[in-house]
C-alpha cells in the first residue's frame, strides 16, 4: 500500500508539474499582436493538445522510474510533442505552435523524480 501511495504521490507531482509550466507559459502571452492569442486561450490549447496526452507517459513514467527510464521516455515525449506541433497542429494552431516547445522541452519525468526525492527527504526530517 505504501508504494503505491508514493507512486500515486509521484504521479499528481509530475502531472502539477506539467500544470503549472502552462500557466506559467500562459501567463507570458498577449493577445494584443497580430494572431496572438489570450492567456487562457494559450493555455486552453497547451492543456487539451500538450498536457492531456502526455498523462498516458506520465502513468508510464510512474511504473519507470529509473533515470535511464525517465531521461529517454522525457526525451522521446519531448520529440512526439514537437513533431506534433510541427506536422499536426500546424494547421490547426498556425505560428502558436511555438508555444509546444517549451512544454515539450520540460524533462517533467527527471524533475518529478528530484522533486520527490528532495521531498522525502524533507518529510523523513
Amino acid at each position: 500500500m505504501d508504494h503505491r501511495r508514493r507512486s500515486l504521490r509521484w504521479l499528481l507531482l509530475q502531472l502539477g508539474l506539467g500544470l503549472a509550466w502552462i500557466v506559467l507559459l500562459a501567463s507570458r502571452a498577449s493577445g494584443q499582436v497580430g494572431l496572438g492569442l489570450t492567456p487562457v486561450q494559450v493555455g486552453q490549447m497547451l492543456l487539451l493538445a500538450g498536457w492531456l496526452p502526455s498523462v498516458a507517459l506520465a502513468v508510464w513514467q510512474m511504473r519507470h522510474r529509473s533515470w535511464r527510464a525517465l531521461i529517454a521516455s522525457d526525451l522521446l515525449g519531448a520529440g512526439v510533442l514537437v513533431l506534433l506541433a510541427c506536422t499536426a497542429y500546424l494547421p490547426l494552431f498556425f505560428f502558436q505552435v511555438v508555444w509546444f516547445l517549451p512544454l515539450a522541452l520540460l524533462p517533467r519525468g527527471l524533475v518529478a523524480e528530484l522533486l520527490h526525492r528532495l521531498l522525502a527527504k524533507l518529510w523523513r526530517s
